[in-house]
């Protein structure tokens, strides 16, 4: 990399990692004490609902943000027009979920969720007004402000949400927290961001955002309706509580999963579309994010595995322990996860949203042919949980595939680039686990483990010198220093 994208990818990164990891140790410790609290049924039923609000907010955008930050020169006319579309959209979205909260009530047999799901509906509302705000922020690679805004609505709906559930509010905490985060975030991007939508409209602006947002839309409503399909299936075929100890195990690994994911997810795509005219320039840096992505996820989700139990039992107690296997087979499937999202990226990068569009469609019908004989088996739930993480490593081996032919990124660089922390992850998993043959007790068992493991690991790599530790130890002591 040039010094001088070198450096805005350093800052990038440090940001976007406060942002994520700020938001993520506040996902964590607020999730816990309100586990603590609420039941299982009550994270079930808004699991349940999780598709709808989510299919809403990709529908919202259109994939008009990404095509933004791709267009090089967006005018105030591109943003305002995107601007009230957003809006416009999530009305209508709002109202028809409205009218048909009875009937997803009714689908379900629960009748509180007409209740629950119109209150909770609102955030697609309110989430719309910040859209474009946040996009421009992406764009301009404005970190910092992004950072404040994430973890300051988190914190302080989270903080509402905790005070309501010792209260005895049950499942309208977690109402409380969606929606009130909705609601801060969009405030605060509204005075962060200082910028107005203009009172223009042009239909010529969506017209040429269309073509390749449409490929994203698409891939994007394929990927929500099919991450969010499982809490829909496993509470429709088995009950509310199964439904929770599926999403408390979700949230589990997908802290650190979608830390890492986020945090050079955010970065890459603004970086790799300002040198997308330079395409060895281009596949050097985007080899770059997958080793230092492979450095971070691979233990942090390997040594989730290890430490499941303990982790489980000795942070939101027994009621929670049909969680644990759940959660140690998710583990694997997120420890592969980000590499398919910086894929998606590298193909939107050079254009090409349409790959990712297609292949989704295969995907997804391999997805809907396990799912409907593992349902017509009636084999349980794990047996859904294992197809997951098949369905995780087809769609990466399919992704490196079509890379190699439209990127020149071959399966070769990616093996090579992420094996050295595979493999050293794996023999820190095999060392770390027998502390449990020594070691009684949750509370000692998840520490133990947990140093033994980072131990293993980070001596290994820095015998080894590995060269993304040598990079983090030298980014870390010149900011320590104040030498860039």
């Amino acid at each position: 990399m040039s010094d001088n994208l070198k450096s805005k990818t350093e800052k990038a990164l440090i940001w976007s990692f406060f942002d994520k990891f700020g938001q993520q140790i506040l996902y964590f410790f607020s999730g816990v004490i309100l586990a603590n609290i609420l039941m299982p049924s009550d994270y079930g039923k808004i699991g349940l609902l999780a598709l709808f609000t989510a299919l809403s907010n990709i529908l919202i955008d259109s994939g008009f943000g990404s095509a933004l930050i791709r267009k090089r020169g967006a005018t105030e006319t591109d943003y305002a027009t995107v601007f009230y579309f957003n809006i416009v959209l999530s009305v209508f979205f709002y109202a028809i979920l409205f009218f048909c909260a009875p009937l997803i009530a009714s689908f379900f047999g629960i009748p509180q969720l007409t209740e629950i799901s119109r209150v909770l509906f609102l955030a697609i509302i309110f989430q719309a007004f910040g859209l474009i705000q946040q996009t421009r922020m992406f764009k301009e690679i404005k970190f910092t402000y992004l950072a404040r805004i994430n973890i300051i609505s988190l914190g302080v709906s989270s903080a509402i949400a905790i005070w309501i559930a010792v209260e005895g509010a049950g499942v309208w905490a977690l109402v409380v927290q969606a929606v009130g985060m909705a609601i801060i975030k969009s405030l605060l991007l509204w005075y962060y961001g200082k910028w107005k939508p203009s009172a223009s409209f042009r239909l010529s602006s969506l017209r040429e955002f269309a073509g390749y947002s449409s490929n994203l839309l698409g891939t994007g409503i394929l990927n929500t309706v099919f991450n969010n399909i499982y809490p829909m299936i496993i509470g429709k075929s088995f009950s509310a509580n199964a439904v929770g100890f599926y999403t408390q195990a979700y949230k589990f690994q997908d802290i650190p999963s979608a830390l890492i994911g986020n945090i050079f997810r955010s970065v890459a795509f603004p970086v790799l579309s300002s040198i997308n005219n330079d395409h060895d320039r281009l596949l050097r840096v985007f080899g770059k994010y997958i080793r230092t992505t492979a450095f971070f996820i691979f233990p942090i989700m390997g040594a989730m595995i290890v430490v499941a139990e303990p982790l489980i039992l000795s942070l939101i107690t027994e009621k929670w322990r049909e969680s644990i296997p759940i959660l140690r087979v998710l583990s694997i499937a997120g420890s592969f996860s980000p590499f398919i999202i910086l894929y998606y990226d590298l193909f939107n990068t050079v254009g090409r949203s349409d790959i990712n569009f297609k292949m989704e469609i295969g995907k997804k019908i391999f997805l809907i042919a396990g799912i409907s004989y593992i349902i017509y088996m009636g084999t349980g739930i794990m047996p859904l949980i294992w197809l997951w993480v098949a369905y995780t490593l087809l769609s990466l081996c399919a992704t490196c595939i079509i890379s190699a032919v439209k990127t020149g990124y071959r399966i070769g660089d990616f093996l090579k680039d992420i094996s050295p922390y595979l493999l050293l992850t794996v023999v820190s998993m095999a060392i770390s686990a027998s502390c449990f043959l020594f070691v009684e007790g949750c509370w000692a068992q998840l520490f133990s483990a947990a140093a033994v493991f980072g131990t293993v690991y980070l001596g290994i790599a820095w015998l080894l010198r590995m060269e993304i530790l040598l990079e983090c130890r030298s980014l870390l002591i010149r900011k320590l220093t104040g030498h860039e």
